[in-house]
C-alpha cells in the first residue's frame, strides 16, 4: 500500500483576454473568460500514483474555507481515498492569471503555516508496517521535524520530496531533491561527498533531479547511475517532480529494482514536460520502446527518409543521433559537413516521425546509446549486426540499402556541376 502525506493545495487558473494596459498602473488588464481548478501538491502526487494503477491513500489537511470545500469536491470527483484533517486556518491556494495563449501575467498565493495536530495524528493512525510512504513536503507546516522519525517507528519505507533542511528527513529510505535543493544543502554535486551526506543522514537512496541533464541516482553502497532522456520540446515543467516520485513509488510497489524504477521515472518525466499544463502520468507514458539510429545526415535524401520512416514503425519514439560538426570533419575531411549541426538537427525534427535529435561529439555514439538505452538500433545495409555500435546494448535491425542514394556522391555531383574542372575530392565514408 502506498500512502502520500504532505501539503495539499488548490491550483486555480483564471483565463481570459489581455489586450490592453490598465490606465491606473503599467500592468495588463485581464478580461476573465473562465476559471479552471486542479489538485496540487501532495494531492497531485497521489493522483499520479493512482493513475499508474497502484492503491494509494492521501493523508493531508485542508481549511474550512471555500477553497477547502472546492478541494474536497475535486478529490471526491477523482474517487481518491483520503484521510483529511480539517483544522487548517487557510487552504493553500495558488491562483494564476493567464492570458489566452498561455502567457502568465501573475501568480497570487494564499497560505498560512499549518500548526495543528490533526494531520500528524491521522498519519500515525493510518500507517501500517511495510507501507510505502511518499512525503510530499512544500514547507507549509504539515511535515514536521519528528514526522520521519515517527514513521520509522512504524517500519514504513519512506520516500521524500523535500523542501526543508536535510535534517528533517533523517533515516528516510529515499530522498529526491532537485539540483538546486541539493546544492543549497551540500554545495556542488560530487558523488563522494553525496555518499558521505547519505551516511550522515542515514539515507539508503539519493535521487537528484537536474532538469534537462536528467537525474543522478546513488545508493548507500556507492552504486551510482546517471539517467537522461531527450525531450523534443519543453512545453511545461509543472508537475515533473511529482511524476518522478510517482513512478519511483509505483516501481517499488511493483517490486522493481530502484535503478530500473528511476530510469523509468526519468523517461516518464521527459514525456510529461512535452505536454502543456499539469499532466497526470498515464501507463502509456511508461512505454519506452525507444528506437535509435544515427549518422551525419548532411543532405537528407530518399534513402535516409525510407530508413527513418521504417525505424519509426519499430517503436514508440524515434531518437536520431547526429555527429557534431567537429566529429564530421574528423571522419570525412575539412570540406564536411555542408550543413552545420543545428541545421541538420532542425531538418530532422521537421520530419513528423522523428521525435528527438541528439548531437554527439565523439566519433561513435556509444556513450549516448549507453545513456539512452534504446530498445532497437536501426542501421543501413552497409552494416552488419556485429559492426553496429551499441549492439551489446540493444537489438539491432539492418535496413536494406536503397540503391542510387549517397550523400557523398550527391555532394560530389553538386561540386562538379558548380565547377566542371573540379577534381574529385576523396571523401571518407558515404553517409
Amino acid at each position: 500500500m502506498i500512502k502520500v502525506y504532505g501539503d495539499i493545495m488548490l491550483d486555480r487558473w483564471i483565463v481570459g483576454e489581455a489586450n490592453r494596459m490598465s490606465p491606473e498602473a503599467p500592468v495588463p488588464v485581464l478580461l476573465e473568460d473562465h476559471q479552471e481548478w486542479s489538485i496540487g501538491g501532495a494531492g497531485n502526487l497521489a493522483l499520479n500514483i493512482k493513475s499508474l494503477g497502484s492503491t494509494v491513500t492521501l493523508i493531508s489537511v485542508t481549511g474550512h474555507d471555500k477553497e477547502g470545500y472546492k478541494l474536497q469536491e475535486l478529490l471526491l470527483k477523482q474517487n481518491l481515498e483520503c484521510q483529511m484533517a480539517g483544522d487548517q486556518d487557510v487552504t493553500t491556494t495558488k491562483t494564476r492569471l493567464v492570458a489566452k495563449g498561455g502567457q502568465h501575467i501573475v501568480r497570487w498565493d494564499r497560505e498560512v503555516q499549518y500548526t495543528g495536530d490533526q494531520a500528524n495524528d491521522r498519519l500515525e493512525t493510518y500507517i501500517k508496517k511495510n507501507d510505502i510512504i511518499c512525503v510530499s513536503d512544500y514547507a507549509k507546516g504539515t511535515v514536521r521535524r519528528d514526522t520521519v522519525a515517527n514513521l520509522l517507528s512504524k517500519e514504513a519505507k519512506i520516500l521524500v520530496d523535500p523542501k526543508q533542511d536535510a535534517n528533517f528527513y533523517h533515516g528516510a529510505y529515499l530522498v529526491k531533491p532537485n539540483m538546486a535543493e541539493y546544492e543549497a544543502w551540500f554545495g556542488k554535486w560530487n558523488q563522494a561527498d553525496a555518499l558521505r551526506q547519505m551516511q550522515r543522514h542515514s539515507w539508503t537512496w539519493l535521487v537528484v533531479t537536474d532538469g534537462a541533464n536528467g537525474m543522478h541516482v546513488l545508493n548507500i553502497l556507492d552504486e551510482y547511475k546517471h539517467f537522461s532522456e531527450p525531450v523534443k520540446e519543453v512545453a511545461d515543467v509543472t508537475g515533473a517532480g511529482d511524476t518522478v516520485m510517482a513512478v519511483i513509488a509505483y516501481g517499488i510497489d511493483k517490486g522493481m529494482d530502484i535503478f530500473d524504477a528511476c530510469k523509468l521515472a526519468c523517461y516518464a518525466a521527459a514525456r510529461i514536460v512535452e505536454k502543456r499544463g499539469v499532466a497526470i502520468i498515464q501507463q502509456d507514458d511508461l512505454e519506452r520502446n525507444i528506437v535509435w539510429t544515427n549518422g551525419v545526415f548532411d543532405i537528407l535524401h530518399t534513402g535516409h527518409l525510407k530508413l527513418l520512416r521504417h525505424a519509426h514503425t519499430l517503436g514508440k519514439r524515434l531518437v536520431v543521433g547526429i555527429n557534431s560538426d567537429s566529429s564530421v570533419k574528423r571522419l570525412k575531411g575539412d570540406l564536411r559537413p555542408i550543413n552545420g549541426q543545428e541545421k541538420r538537427k532542425e531538418a530532422l525534427l521537421e520530419l513528423g516521425f522523428v521525435d528527438d535529435v541528439v548531437i554527439f561529439e565523439e566519433d561513435t555514439p556509444y556513450n549516448v546509446i549507453k545513456e539512452i538505452q534504446p530498445d532497437v538500433i536501426v542501421k543501413g545495409g552497409d552494416y552488419t549486426t556485429d559492426t553496429v555500435v551499441g549492439n551489446d546494448i540493444a537489438k539491432v535491425e539492418i535496413f536494406p540499402i536503397i540503391e542510387g542514394y549517397s550523400t557523398t556522391e550527391s555532394i560530389e555531383k553538386i561540386r562538379q556541376q558548380q565547377d566542371p574542372r573540379h577534381n574529385q575530392v576523396a571523401f571518407k565514408g558515404h553517409r
